[in-house]
């Protein structure tokens, strides 16, 4: 694992990367790089005229300005070690040196590991599948356990050989096994059924492929410098940070009323209600217009329920019925073929983006609908356009496929929402690289709750967000379970639309269900802080454990059993634990999940304290710990590092809007002093990209909290300190 401790260890551990690219007689070297900002290269391969960069389509520029601020380091590979061939047949390759003890993660939402070594992967956006790349957010980023990462920045589809090919002239290929050997006969080794490549070797069919390395003091260091490159992580509104309910398909105003009212009578905290299908006329293809049989005054029931502090959030997928009365403005903008027989417009074209825009804002936005859930953009071959398809802004078919998901976030952000000053947040289906500043949440038709978790972590190596939804479940066990991992994901909401299920569906843990939905609601302060350091440091608001100091990524090596039919290579596999991660900077979040529905292992990183988040008891410093269900009273699993402070609500709240000048309570963990920059603005606009926010430090020290305004360019959002609670045992 990468270490932090100064950069001479950083540095000879590539020292084995410059061996393996000697003879490379067929490569051309990459020389020419550009350096933007201290830790970024960049470098042009072929010709990208007429190539479409994720970059392009970013919510916002690179924030060159605050990678300014960050230290300098070194260039990861020595000079002309990366080497590039274009070849005759329209396709670009570049190999990219990586020594055998290099550990590789990322590549995006893929759902089954977060590392990649040794793997080849078609990085296609495709609906869910476990393995081999295409997935709803497939990220062309990786970074490496040596303290680098590589981003691929090109909407093609992109074939990755990851430390997989090996060259004939390769230095640092391992020694040759005999197989089958004959009695006696000493080997260097066991045999391989594949062996290790020194390289990773990525290819496009295309005339260009522009590479960005990034470079830091550690692994957050790398991703974090990666998002303010693509421009920033999102911010969205306070009141997505609040529990949200989408109800069954089918459901009229007067049944979503009754739900809301449900909510409020429960005593459950409810901030969005999202429609699903039915509240259009026609869907799948879709006229995004309303339904009038079910909701016969939409501008009265958002006004309703605003009044309430709910939001309104619309289901849509982007393919145009016939029904609509935007189709046939639309036809000649479109694609030449049809999903779901339903036009597919090009938003390239700036008519195109118009169209729907004005649609949206006459039926929706002005009167007051919040965000939307934007499906079906990663879909299946055989629901999605063919990759022979035409756009008549010329784009290809492979680039509209692979970016278009982040081509309606574009859109739906920049023309409905930012040009008006309003923030928004919701959810999208398929997303790509350079995402980081956009509001929307991906989510899955897959529903299990491992690989739920392990999508966490995968979410914070790419730029992209990532919701662990509640749908249904097998038992009250499972419900708790699967709430309380939500409840610590960038969004915590339930969605009902087929199964119907309510908060206290199971009524044998409906009390802890309402007991963890009232705890995100609580750390209001904390978790909108965090995602505020996202938008301006980079830092994931929620993140993979390989990202915390001091944690070693434990591994299980099962051996492969020779079968001639199942397993002729006698394959063996790698089973990583990913099952903990890091809810904003100083909470580790190891949820029960499945076989560890009330007892699971946890590891701790080494290097500081533990402490138990409920009671402020010492649980370790490095190892492993048990929890279990029963110990915990049935609670979540959170622990709490040294130095923590941590600022919440004194109670919490039933929405968002509650928690304007409620007042504060902070805990302090353990016993060396710490602090916290509470980050305030009006959680509504985009005034703070002004500089109209508000930046509170507090400071704990001598048994107690030091409150100091270090940024006074807005009002306070939250209200004063209240309580302090010295949380040591």
């Amino acid at each position: 694992m990468f270490v932090e401790k100064g950069l001479s260890l950083f540095v000879a551990g590539f020292l084995a990367l410059s061996i393996g690219a000697a003879g490379l007689e067929d490569l051309s070297q990459v020389k020419d790089w550009e350096n933007p900002a201290p830790g970024v290269w960049k470098a042009t391969l072929g010709n990208m005229k007429g190539e479409l960069r994720y970059t392009d389509i970013a919510a916002e520029k690179p924030r060159l300005e605050a990678l300014k601020e960050l230290e300098s380091v070194p260039f990861p590979f020595k000079e002309g070690k990366v080497g590039v061939l274009v070849s005759s047949d329209n396709r670009v390759m570049i190999r990219i040196p990586a020594s055998a003890d290099e550990r590789l993660f990322g590549f995006g939402l893929q759902m089954d590991s977060i590392k990649k070594s040794r793997q080849v992967l078609e990085l296609n956006v495709d609906h869910w599948s476990r393995g081999g790349g295409r997935t709803h957010a497939p990220v062309p980023f990786y970074i490496s356990s040596k303290g680098y990462g590589v981003f691929f920045n090109t909407a093609r589809f992109l074939k990755v050989y990851v430390q997989i090919g090996n060259r004939k002239d390769s230095k640092n290929n391992p020694p040759f096994v005999d197989r089958n050997p004959p009695p006696n006969e000493p080997q260097p080794g066991a045999w391989q059924a594949v062996p290790f490549a020194d390289a990773v070797e990525a290819q496009v069919h295309g005339g260009g492929l522009e590479v960005v390395v990034f470079s830091g003091k550690s692994l957050l260091d790398v991703v974090s410098r990666y998002n303010l490159y693509c421009g920033g992580g999102a911010l969205p509104p306070l009141w997505g940070m609040g529990f949200w309910h989408r109800v069954p398909a089918a459901f009229t105003a007067d049944q979503t009323r009754a739900e809301v009212k449900e909510f409020e009578e429960r005593d459950f905290p409810l901030d969005v209600i999202g429609l699903e299908p039915g509240w259009q006329t026609k869907s799948y293809p879709c006229t995004f217009e309303w339904q009038t049989k079910r909701f016969p005054d939409p501008e009265a029931f958002t006004k309703e329920l605003l009044d309430k502090g709910v939001h309104l959030n619309l289901w849509e997928n982007p393919y145009i019925s016939p029904a609509s009365r935007i189709y046939q403005a639309m036809y000649p903008l479109s694609a030449s073929h049809t999903v779901w027989l339903g036009i597919v417009p090009d938003y390239t074209i700036p008519k195109a983006r118009k169209l729907l825009t004005d649609q949206h804002y006459e039926d929706h936005i002005r009167i007051g609908v919040s965000g939307y859930k934007i499906d079906e953009v990663d879909g299946y071959d055989q629901w999605l356009w063919p990759d022979h398809a035409t756009f008549p802004s010329g784009t290809s078919a492979e680039a509209m496929r692979q970016s278009y998901g982040l081509l309606l976030q574009n859109m739906l952000y920049t023309d409905l929402f930012k040009q008006r000053n309003v923030r928004t947040y919701g959810l999208v289906r398929a997303s790509n690289g350079a995402a980081s500043g956009y509001p929307f949440v991906l989510y899955s038709d897959s529903y299990s709750h491992s690989q739920y978790i392990t999508g966490v972590s995968a979410a914070s190596l790419g730029g992209i967000l990532w919701c662990p939804e509640v749908r249904s479940a097998g038992s009250g066990r499972e419900w708790l379970n699967r709430t309380q991992t939500v409840c610590f994901s960038h969004m915590a909401m339930l969605n009902a639309w087929s199964s119907g299920k309510k908060p206290w569906s199971y009524s044998d843990v409906t009390d802890k269900v309402r007991d963890v939905i009232k705890l995100r609601m609580q750390l209001l302060p904390y978790i909108y802080t965090a995602f505020a350091e996202y938008n301006r440091k980079g830092t994931p608001p929620v993140r993979a454990m390989i990202l915390e100091s001091g944690f070693k990524l434990n591994e299980r090596v099962i051996a492969g059993q020779l079968d001639s039919e199942k397993n002729p290579y006698a394959e063996g596999k790698v089973v990583e634990t990913t099952d903990q991660f890091m809810f904003g900077p100083s909470i580790l979040v190891a949820p029960f999940y499945e076989k560890q529905g009330e007892q699971r292992t946890v590891e701790l990183p080494e290097g500081g304290n533990w402490y138990d988040f409920y009671s402020g008891k010492l649980v370790g410093n490095g190892g492993k710990i048990t929890v279990t269900a029963e110990g915990l009273q049935e609670r979540t699993p959170l622990f709490v590092k040294e130095g923590a402070v941590i600022p919440m609500l004194t109670k919490a709240v039933n929405t968002t809007r509650q928690a304007y000048a409620h007042p504060l309570e902070v805990r302090v963990y353990g016993t060396v002093g710490g602090s916290f920059e509470l980050y305030e603005d009006d959680g509504q606009t985009f005034d703070y990209q002004q500089g109209k926010y508000r930046i509170r430090k507090l400071t704990a020290a001598n048994g107690k909290v030091v409150e100091e305004v270090v940024k006074d360019g807005a009002p306070a959002m939250f209200g004063p300190v209240e309580s302090v609670k010295f949380m040591t045992q």
